[in-house]
């Protein structure tokens, strides 16, 4: 089978998809990745097909993620869309051309009108709720601590102003391809040519425990995590201060770039100081220079997966591919959230009691970071807690289960079938 798999977003987006396309070609099916033209090499490194798409993801990255929520977030998105809609659908469809499914993270509606348009199976798979959710409110509102009414009406608001974003760069593409525009809805619409969308979220049922009111043909799978024993060589001057004192912290904010870097990694510094920890700090993509302290090293990129084996604790952002990586490795974890879903996963992390409440990056000073330092290092709550949490992720088979799901998907929709018989992982 021919799949496509589109995913628009960082590393920590396209990281969980490259073990999924692993886990399908080792079942015989030929797999391509639609992605951002930075993650090539990996995608190729892994023996799956590359498609790029226009557009460059730092700058993407940093147009969605400054911290803004709610409506403002919103138009951000439209923001960004403009500039760059027309030649990023041409490529989303030379992308599928010839798919015999369509697999893709949540972009509102356009993959699934890929399908539509292509007549062939559409998986969606999610990083974060986008399905009325009691228990959290939508990525990007605000509030995740105001109640479960609050919760459940952000989806309603939230997905009407995706559909009139997409009303605003959808509706002439669908209809120059013979397809009617789409409605104004307040929740997900999961009908595509007679058949109900399978979706599956890479999301573990012990961090986020799956909603009742959720239909059948959603399903919670488990984190998609890389089982593979690293291969990384380290620089040696990592190594020797690895082995110089106790295990240090690692910090890092990943592919966040917005805003003042320079500024937070200034604060991350003096609280580096004031705390007493070791640290190791990972600069991502904030394209800053910072010099090393004797407390300190600064690194380039370093595997997560290597490096969370040598470390007592993480400081992050709170990507859904760090935080899932943080909890397998049994790390206690402070999250930095930026915007967009970080809030809800720093918001998981403090309610697992694997670490201390989590602090904004707009309220982030070096005072309040050496405290959550210091609480990481010395709460043995957050130790045990990660330690029991680690250990249930490490037994989780998220890919194969999200892979069993696929094949089904396409047998149903091949065989006539509405793709809804109750099968919840």
């Amino acid at each position: 089978m021919r799949i496509t798999m589109i995913c628009i977003g960082s590393t920590g987006d396209v990281r969980p998809y490259l073990v999924l396309g692993r886990e399908l070609r080792r079942r015989g099916h030929e797999v391509s990745i639609c992605a951002f033209a930075t993650f090539e090499s990996a995608v190729r490194a892994e023996g799956l097909g590359f498609r790029p798409v226009s557009g460059d993801v730092k700058t993407f990255m940093a147009n969605l993620m400054n911290g803004a929520n709610g409506v403002a977030f919103l138009k951000q998105v439209r923001d960004t869309l403009r500039e760059f809609i027309e030649p990023f659908l041409a490529d989303l469809e030379a992308a599928t051309e010839g798919a015999q499914a369509i697999i893709g993270t949540y972009f509102g509606q356009v993959f699934q009108s890929l399908a539509e348009m292509r007549r062939v199976p559409y998986v969606q798979t999610h990083y974060f709720p986008i399905d009325p959710n009691p228990q959290a409110p939508i990525a990007s509102a605000p509030g995740q601590r105001v109640g479960k009414a609050w919760n459940l009406a952000t989806y309603q608001l939230g997905h009407l102003l995706i559909s009139t974003l997409e009303k605003y760069y959808l509706s002439d593409w669908r209809q120059s391809r013979g397809m009617s525009p789409r409605k104004l809805e307040a929740a997900p619409s999961y009908e595509l040519c007679g058949h109900l969308i399978p979706v599956l979220y890479a999301i573990s049922p012990l961090i986020m425990p799956r909603p009742a009111r959720w239909g059948e043909n959603i399903h919670m799978t488990g984190f998609w995590l890389d089982r593979r024993e690293s291969s990384y060589q380290p620089d040696p001057a990592l190594d020797d201060f690895l082995a110089a004192g106790e295990k240090p912290v690692y910090i890092g904010f990943g592919s966040m770039n917005a805003g003042d870097m320079a500024e937070t990694l200034d604060i991350v510094r003096e609280a580096v100081r004031e705390s007493g920890v070791r640290a190791v700090l990972s600069t991502g993509w904030g394209g800053v220079t910072v010099p090393p302290e004797e407390n300190l090293y600064v690194a380039g990129f370093v595997p997560h997966d290597w490096l969370f084996d040598r470390v007592s604790a993480v400081v992050h952002h709170g990507g859904a591919g760090t935080t899932a990586t943080s909890l397998r490795h049994a790390l206690p974890t402070l999250v930095v959230p930026f915007g967009g879903d970080q809030p809800f996963w720093a918001e998981r992390v403090y309610a697992a009691g694997c670490g201390p409440k989590a602090i904004p990056r707009d309220k982030l000073t070096a005072e309040n970071l050496a405290e959550g330092l210091r609480a990481l290092i010395s709460n043995p709550e957050y130790t045990r807690n990660a330690a029991c949490i680690g250990e249930a992720l490490r037994n989780e088979h998220g890919c194969a289960n999200a892979a069993d799901l696929i094949e089904k998907a396409v047998w149903d929709w091949e065989n006539g079938n509405p793709a809804q018989d109750g099968m919840n992982i």
